[in-house]
């Protein structure tokens, strides 16, 4: 008991010195935790990995060497699957976001509980008790603040991910059956409105943009003998009845 009397006196003594370093601790767990950005490292590869791929294209596979652990996994799985589509395969791998300096927080938090056993022991100063909901409300704050900077670096993260999958995309050629595919659709969706000349037009066009002279399979082909059938009856259909 008198160890334990010794200290709070000396609390007590210094409670100057002792309550700006305990605040000063939280201060510095404040700063230590709002400064801390997981995704900084992983960002930087990303960035530069972009930029690299934009410059060089046809090295892409050899810049994919340096991107972070989890996005190389997926960049082999990406690979050996064979797909056009990067954003089939890629997917955003978040990371947690750690306290840091913990121990800071508890020395300081168990200084300053340490003042409502000086008040009620040694010294009946209403200051100790008001700096009790000064503190937590301080720490609380901290831990909103850290929160919403967390929010914010992974939005920052996703937006630097979808950039880099968006780049990927623009690089990866087109395989054959996705070209059809999308051909196809863009004929049907043409053939849900009234077929006139501006719209057998427009299929036209669709058929030269899409560059379909390269070899296709035979039932890729019935696909789009299929739309362009289709379509071709509603013209056909829709320009008797207005001669009718």
């Amino acid at each position: 008991m008198y160890y334990v009397m010794r200290v709070l006196n000396i609390l007590n003594n210094h409670r100057v010195f002792a309550l700006c370093v305990t605040f000063g601790a939280l201060v510095l767990f404040a700063a230590i935790n709002w400064l801390y950005d997981p995704y900084r490292k992983q960002n930087k590869r990303m960035r530069n990995c972009i930029k690299c791929v934009n410059a060089f294209p046809d090295r892409a596979t050899f810049y994919a060497r340096h991107l972070p652990n989890e996005y190389r996994r997926q960049w082999r799985a990406y690979i050996n699957c064979g797909t056009d589509k990067p954003a089939l395969v890629f997917e955003f791998a978040p990371i947690r976001c750690r306290l840091l300096a913990l121990w800071l927080f508890v020395g300081a938090a168990c200084v300053m509980t340490s003042y409502i056993a000086v008040y009620f022991a040694v010294n009946a100063d209403v200051g100790y008790l008001v700096m009790q909901p000064v503190f937590w409300l301080s720490f609380m704050l901290t831990l909103l603040t850290r929160k919403l900077i967390a929010r914010g670096n992974e939005r920052r993260a996703k937006r630097l991910f979808a950039q880099f999958v968006t780049t990927l995309t623009r690089i990866t050629p087109p395989k054959s059956s996705t070209v059809v595919e999308e051909t196809v659709k863009e004929l049907n969706k043409l053939n849900r409105q009234e077929v006139n000349d501006a719209v057998v037009g427009k299929a036209g066009e669709i058929l030269r943009n899409r560059g379909l002279d390269a070899p296709r399979t035979i039932d890729e082909q019935r696909r789009i003998n299929s739309a362009l059938n289709g379509l071709l009856q509603s013209y056909a259909q829709n320009a008797k009845r207005n001669n009718g």
